[in-house]
């Protein structure tokens, strides 16, 4: 019998924490046994780092210690890295190269597709596809600076806690979203959080592109609370609420409100699919792959009522809200479930608390 020691899935962005913790169900799925969150004051976590110590430590113990979460006493926590401070690269390389061959060959690329040093980042890298046809391997490597890592273990270790893994959030979202019936599609994510969006494209399975940008849920709101004169909490009960639905008066105003950014989003969003459609990556996939079937929507930004239908609208390409609960066979916590709606904020801790069990196994 495989013993699964409690382990935490840890989201870290500048503006909160999100914490998730699963027990292992049957046939691939899991339980969630415990989540919860805590906003973090400005400052707090700035440029992917930890500047105030004092405050994370503040808000993590907050969020642990807090009865009504219901998290079991461990050490053990997996988190996330910031999207924007790392390289993520899918590289081609021939399938003649074997042992060290391969390893120097990876080094040499990687170095050639980051802007910094061997010496100045961590790297892990992943064969996720055998071509025979062409004869190569599709690669993912994804590369972080050491002074990133470092800040982050010195922190997690000096305060009593044992990391079993460090991962950027595209590859945990991935996780969490997909369930493997879709491998054979290409999809652009949206992952819309409260300071950045970011944009995966998942292909074949295998994450073959990320950007981000500052068109983001906060920035929506501000722009209802300048426009309303409303506040924060009040603009995002707005959101959910009256949406974007021009069937209502309040609906038809967010809209013209709110038409700059979305627009720029939606913008954002055709450029990545032009790209993807006729750039030579998508070459050597199979005939589904090389078109993007949909749009998904994920984090709380997502949550915007309408977002979906408005932009699929805009693209021209279905457009679905993403399911971070797929993989969860029972979301009953503590007599309160856990709404798909509600998952949308959780998308990188589920995939987080995912891995653990993988890695185990």
């Amino acid at each position: 019998m495989q013993f699964f020691p409690p382990s935490l899935g840890l989201d870290i962005s500048e503006t909160s924490i999100k914490l998730v913790n699963l027990k292992k169900g049957e046939k691939g799925f899991f339980d969630l046994a415990a989540f919860g969150k805590e906003y973090l004051s400005p400052g707090t976590i700035a440029e992917g780092e930890i500047k105030n110590q004092d405050a994370f430590s503040a808000a993590l113990s907050s969020v642990l210690e807090n009865e009504k979460n219901g998290f079991p006493k461990t050490k053990f926590i997996t988190a996330s890295l910031p999207e924007d401070r790392a390289f993520l690269r899918v590289l081609e390389l021939p399938l003649a190269l074997k042992g060290s061959e391969l390893e120097n060959a990876l080094k040499f690329e990687i170095e050639a597709n980051i802007p910094l040093t061997l010496a100045e980042v961590y790297y892990d890298y992943e064969i996720v596809k055998t071509d025979a046809v062409s004869a190569h391997y599709d690669i993912m490597v994804s590369a972080v600076p050491k002074k990133i890592v470092d800040a982050y273990l010195s922190f997690f270790n000096g305060h009593g806690y044992q990391i079993l893994a460090l991962e950027v959030e595209s590859t945990a979202a991935q996780r969490s979203l997909f369930s493997g019936r879709e491998a054979q599609e290409s999809v652009l994510v949206l992952d819309i959080g409260s300071a950045i969006t970011r944009f995966m494209i998942i292909s074949e399975g295998m994450l073959r592109f990320t950007s981000s940008n500052s068109v983001a849920g906060n920035r929506f709101s501000q722009t209802l609370t300048e426009h309303f004169s409303l506040n924060l909490k009040e603009a995002e009960f707005m959101k959910r609420v009256a949406g974007l639905d021009k069937n209502q008066h309040r609906g038809r105003e967010m809209l013209e409100v709110l038409k700059p950014g979305l627009a720029a989003l939606a913008g954002q969003v055709k450029d990545y699919i032009n790209f993807f459609e006729t750039h030579p990556t998508s070459h050597g996939l199979s005939e589904n792959a090389q078109k993007i079937s949909k749009v998904m929507l994920t984090g709380g930004g997502a949550a915007l009522w309408g977002l979906a239908d408005w932009l699929r609208q805009e693209v021209g390409v279905p457009t679905i809200l993403g399911n971070p609960l797929i993989r969860i066979r029972s979301n009953d916590f503590a007599g309160a479930r856990m709404s798909v709606e509600d998952s949308l904020s959780y998308t990188t801790a589920i995939g987080l608390a995912i891995r653990n069990f993988e890695e185990i196994a």
